[in-house]
């Protein structure tokens, strides 16, 4: 008898363990969470339940400053990042290097950012918040984009993040690879690119070709039917291999 009593009550543990993990979801933050202003240190943020759309633009920081540089123009990173990856291109290349390996490192660099945007999205962007501060941070990165998802001045990334994240990813690169690298990194960033206009273009119902069309569809399914699945921007590529399009 006291064997069965341990195992029941074991297994009861386990039971209710298991619930509680349910339940610290990214799609139930908000039977945990108020919404409303979250002070962190000096900054203070308006912090919307991401599990209801709604139409029309967000105030994100109290803060006027702050405000503005959490806004940003479509053809800002275009405007920043093209250049600059030409110059990564030209830095990557020597006298004996071959068109064809540096083609090969570019298209490495692009397939590793559809790796890249797949499991910041997954893992990163739609991360559980278990603090006030995790709930801020989750809200900056990502929430707020699912709570007014038309915000016309959110849909490309702030340069204020990417400047810096990119960085410290190139120092990776060069790190790992040495000069290749810069070739390789040149890609990643046109992936990003391509990730930020394509984002755009969803939002603003621009896209228009079949392919184009599919990727609205994919997109949009993820915000307002599936956002635990659907996680690919630029492609579905990951979603397919790791069992999150359906």
């Amino acid at each position: 008898a006291p064997t069965t009593i341990k195992t029941n009550h074991r297994t009861a543990v386990k039971s209710e363990l298991s619930s509680a993990t349910m339940r610290v979801m990214w799609s139930t933050t908000f039977e945990r969470f108020a919404v409303g202003k979250v002070v962190c240190g000096a900054v203070a943020v308006f912090v919307e339940d991401w599990t209801r759309p709604r139409a029309g633009e967000s105030r994100i920081f109290e803060q006027d400053v702050l405000e503005r540089l959490g806004c940003t123009k479509p053809w800002v990173p275009p405007a920043l990042y093209v250049p600059l990856s030409a110059v990564l291109v030209w830095l990557s290349a020597d006298k004996d290097t071959r068109v064809v390996g540096l083609l090969a490192w570019y298209g490495a660099g692009v397939l590793a950012w559809t790796l890249f945007e797949y499991l910041a999205h997954r893992f990163s962007f739609h991360h559980a918040p278990a603090t006030r501060r995790q709930l801020v941070i989750g809200y900056l990165i990502h929430g707020n984009h699912h709570a007014f998802p038309d915000d016309v001045r959110r849909l490309t990334t702030p340069v204020v993040m990417t400047l810096p994240i990119g960085a410290a990813i190139l120092g990776v690169f060069l790190l790992v690879l040495g000069r290749p690298g810069f070739g390789c990194f040149a890609g990643f960033m046109h992936g990003y690119l391509l990730y930020d206009l394509v984002h755009y273009a969803i939002h603003r119902g621009a896209l228009q070709t079949p392919v184009g069309r599919f990727l609205r569809r994919h997109h949009l399914q993820h915000h307002f039917l599936a956002p635990h699945r659907k996680f690919g921007v630029t492609s579905p590529l990951w979603d397919v291999i790791f069992r999150t399009s359906r």
